[in-house]
């Protein structure tokens, strides 16, 4: 059965299993006994991490099982945590390690959907959850088969997988492989396993990228896919959402922002929460019955919720039309999003940032008569386009742009040059650093400079400056120039900021308005 992730940061975060009317809050993770932790100071993890196979108590062990009592996770500041519970004060003998899909229930083979990218196998025996030694079975563990980790970062979710012959098994399904540590407790009897949020143990999840609002296209190679699993999950400073796909071939996306979302196969508008949505589309895709044997096809859901988090209201999904499935993320207001391709299993991953780069927020997006658009702060001020080209200009004040356009009455602008690339980047006097880059896809170079006063602009003036490849036009090579100049009058540091929000914004084929 395929689960969908609902995975949140914040303590009161729930995740939701696919089809459960309510999901109970698992009980709270107790610490394990030993040294108090002073007030304020981070639980350390147990165990010695790593990501070799533990195996404790020459496994499998034999006589009288021990009998499952409770079964618990949740998140810390470094690590998920992971526990098992028994009767009585000893853990009997076990093996955690790290296992490849498909996951199999133990006894009748059947595969079991676990929602993750990497699968922590933890064994314990003899061990069960119900007590047969008596007339009557007894079940010792009444709890759910399937739980997750509120607060957590790595765990997706945690499913039984085998109750069979004094054999106990859960697996752990986790975002990535990361070292993990285990130990026993007694007073009552505690496997704990503990898993860290990184390689090193610490920092948590990262965005797949650096985020920017441009569209992003990835065209679709090989044999159709199937779509698996759907699933969001909320992380320290982005909100996540994963497609999981399989088959041998590569789905295309084609992910950007749009303001009018609709059915791909009726055309009806669709019903989007949030001030902003971000369409995300995929292609070379399987309908569910042409799936191939041994793959579970995603049970569509038509809106995915996701708590603990303002960013991500909710993601609405469209149908599977023509070989194309399309989302709907409906988001606070416009943000910054990363999109990356992983594999093993195949998975596409948005990662929509809930804050901007540098602490810079631009609300606003404009698009240039000249071929490109650009979001900057809501509260700027741009030009109408009387005297150059609208969005030319951006400034925090309000200015009016004089015929003579080499007067600088804005704290940043943006021109679209009849000069070659090359030409425009070469080197000049008062060049403090440059660095290439790419911009939605186009060559380009930032370069830091300050004025050795045989230029335009006094001496010792700073600037900062990007130049973009552009698609040759009609009447020859052309290349966009944005910068921003530290006359006295602006705030240089502040603006050079902004500048750099913008470019990882730019839409270098937009189509102009009207």
């Amino acid at each position: 059965m395929m689960r969908l992730l609902l995975a949140g940061l914040g303590a009161s975060t729930l995740l939701v299993t696919t089809g459960a009317t309510t999901t109970p809050s698992p009980t709270a993770v107790p610490d394990p006994p030993g040294t108090p932790q002073a007030a304020g100071t981070p639980l350390p993890p147990v165990g010695d991490p790593g990501t070799a196979t533990v195996e404790e108590g020459d496994f499998p062990g034999g006589g009288s099982p021990a009998y499952l009592t409770d079964v618990r996770a949740a998140g810390h500041e470094d690590f998920d945590r992971f526990v098992l519970e028994f009767e009585g004060d000893d853990v009997p003998s076990y093996r955690v390690g790290y296992v490849e899909p498909p996951i199999t229930e133990d006894g009748s083979g059947r595969e079991v959907g676990v929602a993750g990218s990497a699968f922590l196998e933890v064994r314990v025996s003899p061990a069960s959850g119900v007590d047969l030694s008596g007339e009557e079975a007894r079940e010792t563990y009444t709890g759910r088969d399937q739980i997750t980790a509120p607060g957590g970062q790595v765990v997706t979710e945690a499913v039984k997988t085998g109750d069979f012959e004094a054999m106990l098994a859960w697996t752990i399904g986790l975002e990535e492989r990361v070292p993990f540590g285990v130990t026993t407790f007694s007073d009552p009897a505690r496997l704990v396993v503990d898993v860290l949020h990184g390689p090193g143990g610490s920092g948590g999840l990262e965005p797949v990228g650096e985020g920017g609002t441009a569209d992003v296209d990835v065209e679709a190679t090989g044999s159709a896919v199937v779509l698996t699993d759907v699933r969001l999950g909320a992380h320290d400073g982005f909100d996540r959402i994963v497609l999981e796909l399989a088959g041998d071939g590569e789905a295309g996306y084609e992910v950007g922002y749009t303001e009018d979302p609709r059915s791909a196969g009726s055309g009806h508008p669709l019903e989007v929460p949030g001030d902003a949505t971000l369409g995300i589309t995929l292609s070379n895709l399987l309908y569910p019955d042409d799936a191939p044997e041994g793959v579970t096809p995603w049970k569509s859901e038509e809106r995915l919720e996701i708590a603990g988090t303002s960013t991500l209201q909710a993601l609405v999904a469209d149908t599977l039309f023509e070989g194309r499935y399309s989302f709907y993320a409906g988001l606070d207001e416009r943000r910054p999003f990363a999109v990356a391709r992983l594999s093993d299993p195949q998975r596409i991953v948005v990662d929509v940032l809930d804050r901007q780069p540098d602490g810079v927020t631009l609300g606003e997006r404009c698009t240039s008569p000249a071929g490109f658009a650009v979001d900057h702060p809501a509260d700027w001020s741009v030009n109408a386009g009387e005297t150059v080209p609208a969005c030319s200009r951006f400034s925090p004040q309000d200015f009016d742009v004089p015929d003579a356009t080499d007067v600088r009455v804005a704290a940043i602008a943006f021109s679209v040059e009849p000069v070659a690339f090359d030409r425009v980047v070469q080197e000049q006097p008062g060049e403090q650093a440059r660095r290439e880059l790419t911009v939605d896809g186009r060559d380009a170079v930032r370069i830091e400079r300050t004025a050795t006063g045989e230029t335009f602009w006094p001496e010792g003036t700073p600037s900062t400056r990007y130049a973009i490849a552009l698609d040759e036009g009609e009447d020859g090579p052309r290349t966009l120039v944005a910068d921003t100049v530290g006359l006295p009058r602006f705030d240089h540091a502040r603006n050079v900021e902004v500048l750099d929000a913008m470019i990882g914004t730019l839409d270098l084929d937009a189509t102009p308005e009207g």
